[in-house]
């Protein structure tokens, strides 16, 4: 009986074959689409699993409440882990990182001179860091690679970078030009699928050795800093809340004052930092778990949409099916025989589109992989929950499409059915409309989301942020990544910059010169700050941007009140601030021309740096557009700067850049040049939002051209069975108008209904995308216009189409047989 059904389900499709193609390859992309998506997902809710005992492993966040509001910090205070495991039994093993970029030197192991590089994957690690995360040792003991000073751990394929074949083990680089490290282990690279990622692991003490003596100590005992990530891992059984409790009264015990009134700790488990701490500051994860639901909702409506186009061309299509019914019942068979030939019929249809969309999926991995940023692969099919995913898609996916189609031309009058009739029309068509106009809510719904999420990155990508970022070449001092706390901008440096700006402002391609400590885009360091009227008990912190004398020139920002530095004036550099628009308000001064002249702290009162404002700028956004404006404090103090910005002419930029380099390399020789552009910096910001817009965009071009699909199928198929009825009229003196409107009428009512229902739909989910934006677009009346017009559009051509072809046939042709 089973053959029977197959070879009936063969005969059907080469019958038809144009709405044969269109139910499977629809059939074959929604479960495509489904599938890359479900790899998508395993693959982000795999992230750190491979680690043993993942569920002990704790990172310690770093709460903090002051003017600003709430936050939550991935790092803490160096000292607060001292002592921590000995006065909390529930802890097995604890491991600060404090991550820390720079040079890296080695000798060609074949006599070709030195391997050097700028690195950015170094942290210095306590040596339990190795035995909490699952870290694979080739080479060394993983419970002493790191207990000595100047002792480090690297990657096997670090060690092939500096060393090429030769075993590192035993080996020393060069940390800085200046530190040897001994190499005590090699390791395996971390798995793709960790957030934890390293080349070098070096010693947690020799943090001290490289950091200036004096910044050294302040990293050692200040508890307001926090430049290291705490990780614990605990005692199997143990409750994370009671010792989280016990974390906090040691933070209360040993923390200053201020910790006591700021300060909070709290445990985060290492299963939960990839999706679920996207708001924790310095995560080093940035998805978002509601990322992975609204994709997953996507993969759902798609499959949907799929088979709608299906159900409904298999209830045309049932209509020439209507005798072949009533004689099977005549013949006496039961209706369950009739729905299990139709669904056995489906099933097979199903195993061909199901082939197809493996084949689909294969080839589409690599778009995935554009989108995603991910490097995944035909392996990634090879684990038991995406096959048990994959069936389970193939056999939802059949039953879905088959059964409700299946018990439908059951319940024809045999009677009825003999003479070829289907009983009540307007109870089918009725059903049918039901499926098409959710067809079209799901396509206006994705279509008007896709419009407003891309003008939203518009938006984000072109919005005037107060400074010029066009053109603006950036140039690390100390390299990609430095900290602009402890660096060594001394005399010597700071002569040898001067002799950089020089020699560059020499240069017919370059505008200006200028440096600082961060540049828009990177994060501000946050300090504590006495505006005039408070005290350093009220807690106050800012970011704090150290710039050089003509930063704000160079920058093209806006002076509002007061003067801009000077190195004429002779101690700006000893007493000057400016501050921003927000700093104005958030002191409550009113207007930028009060602040002039106010006195001014950064830092503690007792040995912070006393002065003046001595201007305003106007509010520039050096955060992430996510983030609201915030005030800004800024001063001129070379020891902090990190980077050079260098604007320059938009003409024949590989030159201008060839000739920064090579000056570079006269006045620096010891530091590797590295550069990048201001406006791509500030982008990358936004580079996974960037991807969940492409994604979307892809999702929704998919659904809509689903969609048309399924009408143009059903078009055609409603034009050939009223054939007869369209002859007719056209005999009696109706035109190709009047038929077009016949044939394409109810269609267009249905879009007109799914727009109706998916515009607000879309406006709740969009506005609540929007919501994180600080700065984000108004959602006017064109977005919820457009996408119902591009759906009539679309409508109306593949609709259209078929009707006018219906309306200019000879009526001749189709009475021959009346």
């Amino acid at each position: 009986m089973i053959s029977d059904n197959i070879k009936s389900a063969v005969r059907n499709l080469l019958r038809d074959k144009t709405n044969a193609l269109t139910s499977v390859i629809g059939l074959a992309v929604g479960m495509a689409c489904c599938m890359l998506i479900g790899i998508y997902i395993h693959d982000e809710i795999s992230y750190n699993k491979f680690n043993s005992g993942i569920n002990e492993i704790y990172r310690v966040n770093w709460m903090t409440k002051d003017n600003s509001g709430t936050s939550s910090g991935a790092s803490t205070p160096v000292p607060f882990a001292q002592n921590l495991q000995a006065g909390i039994p529930e802890i097995e093993k604890i491991a600060r990182t404090y991550q820390r970029s720079g040079e890296m030197e080695s000798e060609d192991p074949v006599g070709a001179g030195k391997q050097r590089f700028q690195e950015q994957g170094i942290y210095f690690a306590d040596n339990d860091f190795c035995n909490i995360f699952s870290i694979h040792f080739l080479e060394g003991d993983p419970r002493t690679a790191l207990i000595s000073p100047n002792s480090a751990v690297i990657t096997e394929e670090t060690g092939h970078k500096y060393f090429g074949t030769d075993n590192p083990l035993g080996k020393t680089l060069l940390y800085e030009n200046k530190w040897p490290l001994k190499i005590t282990g090699i390791v395996e690279k971390m798995p793709l699928g960790s957030d934890i990622k390293f080349d070098f692991l070096i010693s947690f003490e020799t943090v001290f050795a490289v950091e200036t003596p004096a910044f050294s100590e302040f990293v050692r005992n200040d508890w307001t800093f926090t430049p290291c990530e705490t990780w614990i891992k605990f005692r199997t059984g143990v409750d994370p809340e009671k010792t989280e409790s016990s974390l906090n009264l040691h933070l209360l015990k040993n923390g200053s004052e201020r910790n006591r009134q700021m300060n909070t700790v709290r445990l985060q488990p290492l299963s939960a930092i990839h999706l679920y701490a996207s708001d924790v500051v310095g995560n080093e994860s940035n998805s978002d778990i509601s990322y992975l639901y609204i994709f997953a909702g996507i993969a759902l409506l798609i499959l949907l949409i799929a088979n709608i186009n299906f159900i409904n061309l298999s209830i045309a299509q049932s209509i020439g099916k209507i005798k072949e019914v009533g004689i099977r019942k005549i013949l006496g068979a039961e209706k369950k025989q009739i729905v299990t030939g139709f669904m056995n019929a489906t099933l097979f249809t199903s195993l061909i589109a199901f082939l197809f969309s493996l084949v689909f999926t294969g080839l589409a991995l690599p778009v995935l992989n554009q989108l995603t940023g991910k490097l995944l692969d035909w392996n990634s099919f090879l684990n038991i929950q995406l096959l048990i995913l994959f069936v389970g898609i193939f056999f939802t996916t059949s039953l879905l499409a088959g059964l409700y189609p299946a018990i439908f031309i059951t319940r024809y009058n045999t009677i009825l059915a003999l003479k070829g009739r289907s009983g009540d029309p307007k109870r089918k068509n009725r059903i049918q409309k039901i499926l098409l106009t959710t067809q079209f809510v799901v396509s206006i719904l994705l279509i008007t989301a896709t419009g407003i999420i891309f003008r939203q990155m518009q938006y984000l990508r072109n919005k005037p942020l107060g400074f010029q970022k066009q053109q603006m070449l950036v140039v690390p001092i100390f390299g990609t990544g430095a900290f602009s706390f402890g660096q060594k901008v001394d005399s010597s440096m700071r002569r040898r910059m001067n002799v950089f700006y020089d020699e560059l402002s020499s240069y017919s391609k370059i505008n200006a010169v200028t440096a600082s400590s961060e540049m828009p885009g990177q994060g501000f360091i946050r300090g504590l700050i006495i505006p005039q009227g408070r005290s350093d008990k009220d807690n106050l912190f800012a970011p704090w941007l150290s710039v050089d004398y003509n930063f704000i020139r160079t920058m093209k920002m806006e002076i509002l009140a007061g003067r801009d530095f000077s190195k004429t004036m002779g101690k700006d550099f000893l007493n000057a601030f400016i501050i921003n628009e927000s700093a104005v308000r958030s002191f409550g001064w009113q207007k930028p021309e009060n602040a002039i002249g106010k006195t001014f702290v950064r830092g503690k009162l007792s040995d912070g740096k006393k002065g003046q404002i001595i201007g305003v700028v106007k509010d520039f956004n050096f955060n992430a557009l996510n983030n609201p404006m915030e005030p800004l404090v800024m001063d001129v103090n070379p020891p902090r700067f990190t980077e050079f910005a260098i604007s320059i002419h938009p003409y024949n930029v590989p030159a201008t850049i060839g000739q920064v380099k090579k000056i570079w390399e006269k006045i620096f020789p010891e530091r590797i040049f590295e550069y990048s552009f201001l406006e791509n910096d500030i982008n990358a910001q936004y580079k996974d939002k960037e991807n969940f817009s492409r994604m979307i965009e892809w999702f929704a071009a998919i659904a809509i051209l689903l969609s048309c699909s399924g009408l143009f199928s059903l078009a055609l198929f409603m034009a050939v069975k009223r054939a007869r009825e369209i002859g007719i009229r056209k005999v009696l003196g109706a035109g190709v108008i009047q038929i077009l409107q016949l044939l394409s009428a109810d269609f267009f009512k249905i879009v007109l209904l799914a727009s109706a229902i998916a515009s607000p739909i879309a406006w709740w989910l969009i506005h609540k995308w929007l919501e994180q934006f600080a700065y984000h677009i108004q959602m006017s009346l064109i977005f919820f216009i457009t996408g119902p017009a591009v759906a009539i559009l679309l409508a109306f051509i593949t609709v259209g189409y078929q009707s006018l072809l219906a309306a200019l046939v000879n009526p001749v042709k189709t009475l021959r047989s009346e």
